[in-house]
């Protein structure tokens, strides 16, 4: 499946904010969460002041959709540099509706993103999300320079695991 990355302006950002909910609700089967009395999740209600930092970016994934043959949003990632002084980049969210799942969406989008992004990156999840897992290690095989460092801590829920690696 062809998929076209747009990077998120001022115009995009609902777009990005509607994704998000969705977003927010296949997470609340993994971590739980709940909406406010409006039927909102909260949990990304700073898109706006994340997307401020010097250096954070968000992308929209658009594809063909395969059944109806039109255009339309299928994922988003946010990226954010790590503050611990490092250059480290980091995928700070990620996600592919579920209908684009298993299609190669994700793993085009994170191969595109990070090969347009070239130095070291983290990548961290919560220990509930083994999905997550698996998909982050095919993907950091397939574009990490030599070998990356994995990290795991079941003993916490974030971050239970991760992965730090160098894309040239």
């Amino acid at each position: 499946m062809e998929i076209d990355l747009d990077l998120v302006d001022s115009t995009a950002l609902p777009a990005l904010a509607a994704l998000a909910q969705l977003y927010q609700y296949d997470f609340s089967e993994i971590e739980g969460g709940v909406t406010g009395l409006d039927g909102r999740y909260r949990y990304l209600d700073d898109l706006e002041d994340r997307l401020r930092h010097p250096g954070a970016a968000a992308w929209l994934f658009r594809v063909t959709d395969p059944q109806f043959h039109v255009g339309t949003l299928a994922g988003f990632a946010i990226v954010l540099p790590i503050t611990d002084g490092s250059a480290d980049q980091a995928i700070d969210e990620f996600f592919v509706l579920r209908k684009y799942r298993r299609l190669g969406v994700g793993r085009a989008a994170a191969t595109a993103i990070m090969s347009a992004i070239p130095g070291r990156w983290v990548i961290q999840g919560t220990r509930n999300n083994a999905g997550a897992k698996a998909f982050w290690g095919r993907v950091v095989d397939d574009i990490a320079i030599g070998t990356a460092s994995v990290a795991e801590d079941p003993s916490v829920t974030y971050p239970a695991w991760g992965f730090r690696f160098q894309v040239g």
